[in-house]
C-alpha cells in the first residue's frame, strides 16, 4: 500500500513539473509568434501580474508545509493503517499542489512579461520549495511516526 501511495504521489510531483514545461512553452511559443504582445513590468497588468503571483509565492508554500506537517501530527496517533496512510496521501498531495502551484504561474508569468528576471527568481523559490516536497517511502514514514511528547520541536 505504501508503494502505491508513492506511486501516486510522484505522479502529481513530476506532473506539477510537466505543467511548468507546457506553461512555459505555451506562453514562450506565444510571445515568439506574436499572438500576444510581451506585458510591460511597470504598466498595471504587468504590476497585478507581479502581485499575484507573488502574493500566491507568500501564501501557497508555507501554508501548504505548514498544513501538511499540522495533518501528519493528527494522523502518527491513529491506529488504523489504512486510514492513516490515505490521510496522509491526501495532505501530501495537498502539499505537493499549494507549495509548487506558483512555479507555473511564475514561469507563464516569466515568458509572458518579455523574460522579466523577478517572474524567474520566484518560480525559483517555488522550485526549491517543490523539491522538499519529493514523496519517499522514508519520508512517509518519518512524518507519520508518533512524536515523543517529552522531546522538544523546533
Amino acid at each position: 500500500m505504501e508503494q502505491k501511495i508513492i506511486r501516486t504521489l510522484n505522479v502529481y510531483y513530476y506532473g506539477i513539473m510537466a505543467l511548468t514545461l507546457i506553461a512555459g512553452t505555451l506562453a514562450y511559443f506565444l510571445i515568439m509568434k506574436e499572438y500576444v504582445q510581451p506585458i510591460d513590468s511597470l504598466s498595471t497588468l504587468g504590476q497585478t501580474i507581479q502581485y499575484v503571483v507573488i502574493f500566491d509565492a507568500l501564501l501557497t508554500i508555507p501554508l501548504g508545509l505548514y498544513l501538511c506537517k499540522k495533518q501528519c501530527k493528527k494522523l502518527s496517533v491513529l491506529e488504523n493503517e489504512e486510514e492513516k496512510l490515505l490521510g496522509y496521501k491526501k495532505a501530501a498531495t495537498m502539499r505537493i499542489l499549494l507549495v509548487s502551484n506558483t512555479m507555473v504561474f511564475a514561469i507563464a508569468a516569466f515568458y509572458l512579461m518579455g523574460a522579466y528576471q523577478s517572474m524567474l527568481w520566484v518560480a525559483a523559490v517555488a522550485a526549491i520549495g517543490w523539491y522538499f516536497t519529493k514523496p519517499s517511502e522514508r519520508k512517509m514514514e518519518l512524518e507519520l511516526q508518533p512524536q515523543d511528547p517529552t522531546q522538544e520541536n523546533y
